[in-house]
């Protein structure tokens, strides 16, 4: 049984789980998918499925880690604000990714897309398992009954 006294989590401890829970399986999951791409699409599918692979694991990858470092506070207001400037300057990086790649016939759009497709799906799949199986506790136990708690150690 777990001893659920000790557990403390802070405010960005969900992040920090979803992302330990995430970033293999999604990384597996492109992977695999850059192979598959490569046996139906031929050898040119590559470069452009591995680009979405590592767009897509950078993007998603780097929130989690912003928001599992950034994140100290329970103020819903400053979650908020925090969340939204880090979602903002995502976008922002993939807007740039887009233009300087816009262009590119080395790149193969079709498996780029397909690749990103994927991984998205595994990542918020195995997000999501993460978090439903991480046991953070959701509230903060009263002074007194921790108090209680150590003495009868």
């Amino acid at each position: 049984m777990t001893d659920r006294s000790t557990a403390t989590a802070g405010p960005g401890a969900p992040f920090a789980v979803m992302l330990r829970g995430a970033l293999v399986p999604a990384s597996i999951a492109g992977a695999v998918t850059v192979l598959v791409l490569a046996l139906v699409r031929g050898p040119g599918s590559v470069v452009g499925s591995l680009l979405g692979l590592a767009v897509s694991v950078a993007f998603y990858a780097s929130g989690m880690f912003l928001l599992s470092r950034l994140v100290r506070s329970a103020s819903p207001h400053a979650f908020l604000a925090v969340a939204m400037a880090v979602y903002l300057g995502q976008v922002l990086a993939l807007l740039v990714f887009f233009v300087v790649f816009r262009r590119a016939s080395w790149v193969d759009g079709t498996a780029l897309a397909v690749d990103a497709l994927v991984v998205t799906l595994a990542w918020q799949a195995f997000a999501y398992r993460a978090l439903r199986t991480a046991r953070l506790p959701i509230y903060d136990e009263p002074a007194e009954a921790a108090g209680r708690r150590e003495q009868d150690r």
